[in-house]
Parts: structure tokens; sequence; C-alpha cells
């Protein structure tokens, strides 16, 4: 079966995201499907299809981390507060359900230093796969 690979990118206040659906739309990138996400916060959800080139990837990466630091300073606003002390890491289940877990966000920010939003994104679903879908057996075995 060939199942297509999304990306994930979620948003906790409107403006961003109409921003960036835009963003997409300008660049003739198709939005696969959107959703909401109702677990602690309600987020909204915009999900892509994982084939583009890497220079666009990177485009979009870029611009989703600007739209982030939007989305906290307008959040902030909101709430009457001047830094968020968490921030939301999309977690996706095997029954298609998909959860917030709560990170800091100067460990989420190092960690991005290093690697790319799709790297994050692969480490944590491994993880998830890994939790849901345990296996005894040892590395070398698999």
């Amino acid at each position: 079966m060939n199942e297509l690979l999304l990306l994930e990118f979620i948003f906790f206040h409107k403006e961003p995201c109409r921003r960036f659906k835009k963003f997409l739309q300008e660049r003739h990138v198709e939005l696969v499907r959107e959703a909401t996400d109702e677990t602690d916060i309600q987020a909204q959800l915009v999900y892509i299809a994982d084939t583009l080139d890497e220079e666009l990837n990177e485009e979009i990466e870029s611009y989703y981390d600007d739209l982030m630091s939007l989305s906290e300073a307008l959040i902030n606003e909101q709430d009457g507060t001047q830094e968020s002390s968490q921030v939301g890491l999309a977690v996706s289940l095997a029954d298609g359900r998909s959860v917030l877990a709560s990170v800091d966000p100067d460990v989420l920010n190092r960690v991005l230093s290093v690697i790319t939003h799709d790297e994050l994104g692969k480490l944590v679903d491994t993880i998830a796969d890994a939790v849901e879908n345990p296996d005894q057996r040892p590395l070398c075995k698999r």
C-alpha cells in the first residue's frame, strides 16, 4: 500500500494559521487536510504532503518558525503574560488521535537548533510507535 506521508503544522492562534495557508497557496502547495485538535489547548492543524523539494521544505519550515514567534506573542498578549513557559509538541498516535506533549520552550529551541522539524517529527513518531507497539527483542534482532 502506498501511503502518503504528511507534514503536520500546528497553530494555537487563528492569525498565524491564516498567514501560513496563504503562504502555502502562494507557493502552490496543496493542503491535504485541516483539523482542529482539542486536547489541552484548542489548536488548528494543517497537513501537507511530504513530497516537497528540500529548498521549498526549508522555506516553509523557516516561515513556520517565524509564525510560531508571532503566535507566542499573540497568545501572550491575550493572556497578559510576557513569556510562555511551555509549548506543545504534537504526537500522532496509531489510532489517529493527536496529543500534545508539554515541552519547555528553551529545550525545544535547543533541539531545533541542531535538527530540523522533520527530523524531530520522525523521532517523536518513532518513540510513540515504540511505546504503542513495544518490541522486546534486542536491536540486533530487529
